[in-house]
């Protein structure tokens, strides 16, 4: 499976504007020299983020990543942050990138912003369309596959003014989720592999 995702990757990023503002772009990631305007091009390369890199932040939000997720974050280094939707006509779809100095570093600080979801057992994991609010995990809606969740979004002018106290109360939050995927493998494959 994580070779089907490396493919899914690299073959989106061949036609993706991989350029990136020269500090945000490691070394090793680099495909060119920096422009006069401070931007370099950059290139998927292979990951080394394990399974035990994954059960850190398992164990500190109290879940288990589904296996497209995990997939997804071990296959390979990327800085794919911005990908369109297919299913929601071209809207996009803010993912947490994987560079190779900090791989999981840009998932922890948006799970960190919105960590008061976990406990209304929402797991933040991007954000929708251009920063609207988190899309999230539903932990209490399994797919049918049963090894993943639906995935459902907060719009952050609804959620914010509740406070932290309320986003940790599902009771008082559930009715703001919308849904958007099945599960996370469907996300993937509607804005990674839509030719699958």
């Amino acid at each position: 499976m994580i070779e089907e995702i490396k493919k899914y990757i690299t073959e989106y990023a061949e036609n993706y504007y991989c350029m990136g503002v020269s500090e945000g772009v490691p070394e090793e990631m680099r495909d060119g020299p920096v422009d006069d305007e401070g931007w370099v091009p950059w290139k998927v390369i292979p990951s080394n983020v394990t399974d035990s890199d994954l059960a850190e932040i398992e164990e500190q939000y109290g879940f288990k990543f589904p296996p497209y997720f995990s997939g997804y974050l071990k296959a390979c280094f990327q800085l794919l942050d911005q990908i369109n939707s297919n299913k929601y006509e071209e809207n996009l779809v803010m993912m947490s990138c994987c560079p190779s100095d900090n791989p999981l570093g840009p998932l922890r600080d948006l799970m960190k912003a919105w960590s008061p979801l976990f406990n209304s057992g929402y797991v933040p994991f991007a954000e929708w369309n251009d920063g609207w609010g988190p899309m999230c995990l539903d932990l209490k809606a399994p797919s049918t596959e049963g090894d993943d969740f639906s995935v459902v979004w907060f719009d952050h002018d609804e959620i914010i003014p509740l406070g932290e106290d309320a986003c940790g109360k599902r009771d008082q939050i559930e009715k703001y989720s919308r849904p958007l995927y099945g599960s996370f493998k469907e996300l993937f494959f509607d804005v990674y592999a839509k030719n699958a």
